[in-house]
């Protein structure tokens, strides 16, 4: 059963209750006020002589006694039980939670819209940094990758739902051969902004495999974890021997977003948000705008650019070189 079919029949009970209630009232008032008014004027005719007169004390007895008595009449035919007033008041709860719920939609709606117009901004900007690096980029790639997130940062962090009082991290990871054993991978963070600053070669590598960023890149697939305090999050997401003291605190709802490039075997790289707010990135599937869309747009404007500037640089190596000769 529901709750508001539960809610019905509490109202109906309680409905029911009063009216009982009121019954017993105008039934116990009447026989209390309307007995006591009998008793005392019989009491008053017993004490009256044979063949006198009533004395004053026995005369004001009487008059009291058909003053109660008609007062008792009245109170028992004119009072009304509260049953109407309560269901008028249950009602006027129901409508009043709804437009409760109705204003808390519209501030949802206000605040996802605002979300959504940063999303855009976001996309704009990105795309004005791709038409720029038409012109070139220094830096290469990770020179571009880097005016991209320079471009629409503020943005996204405004888009993703990240609050002033929040510890977050948004971060862009490339797959690089790792220094100690170059036939696996490593995400190098090229890019980054934290509501706690770090310099980027303090931010941690991560070999494939290990982490959230590490099992994107891995299994090439988009991974959205509500609560890593969740049991047994920590023994499959967990940093392992990377771990730092602050982490448990910092890191708890994060989602990572494979960069995937067409024509590459695996991802060129992973972007990666946290939050230390439990359930910041979900999984459920209620409607509206979600946090973790701004993390899939950036991904995919940085797919963009590795593609486009890819194209370039096998257009440039294959295109005939012009010998001159003296």
């Amino acid at each position: 059963m529901d709750i508001r079919a539960l809610r019905k029949e509490l109202i109906v009970a309680r409905v029911d209750h009063a009216k009982s209630v009121a019954l017993a009232s105008k039934i116990a008032k009447g026989v209390l006020i309307l007995g006591g008014a009998l008793v005392a004027g019989v009491a008053q005719f017993w004490t009256w002589p044979k063949g006198g007169s009533p004395d004053a004390a026995q005369l004001s007895g009487i008059i009291a006694t058909g003053v109660v008595a008609l007062g008792g009449f009245f109170v028992a035919f004119t009072e009304k039980d509260a049953a109407k007033a309560i269901a008028i008041a249950d009602k006027t709860l129901d409508a009043a939670q709804e437009l409760e719920a109705a204003f808390d939609d519209i501030d949802t709606f206000v605040d996802e819209s605002g979300r959504l117009a940063e999303t855009y901004q976001v996309c704009l900007a990105m795309r004005g940094a791709i038409e720029q690096s038409a012109l070139g980029v220094s830096g290469g790639i990770d020179g571009l990758v880097s005016s991209l997130f320079d471009f629409a940062s503020r943005s996204l962090a405004i888009a993703i739902g990240f609050q002033q009082s929040d510890r977050w991290t948004l971060g862009v990871y490339k797959a690089v051969a790792s220094a100690t054993e170059p036939q696996k991978m490593v995400l190098k963070t090229i890019a980054q902004k934290r509501a706690i600053e770090c310099r980027l070669d303090e931010a941690r590598e991560w070999p494939e495999g290990v982490g959230i960023a590490g099992i994107c890149y891995t299994n090439g697939r988009e991974i959205v974890l509500p609560n890593l305090r969740a049991e047994g999050m920590q023994a499959v997401f967990g940093p392992r021997n990377l771990t730092r003291e602050y982490d448990a605190e910092r890191y708890v709802s994060m989602v990572a977003v494979p960069i995937k490039v067409v024509g590459f075997d695996r991802p060129w790289g992973v972007v990666v948000a946290t939050s230390n707010k439990v359930n910041h990135f979900s999984t459920d599937n209620q409607p509206g705008f979600k946090n973790d869309e701004p993390v899939r747009a950036l991904s995919a404007f940085i797919a963009l650019a590795v593609a486009m500037m890819d194209a370039r640089d096998r257009a440039r190596s294959s295109s005939p070189q012009l010998v001159t000769g003296g």
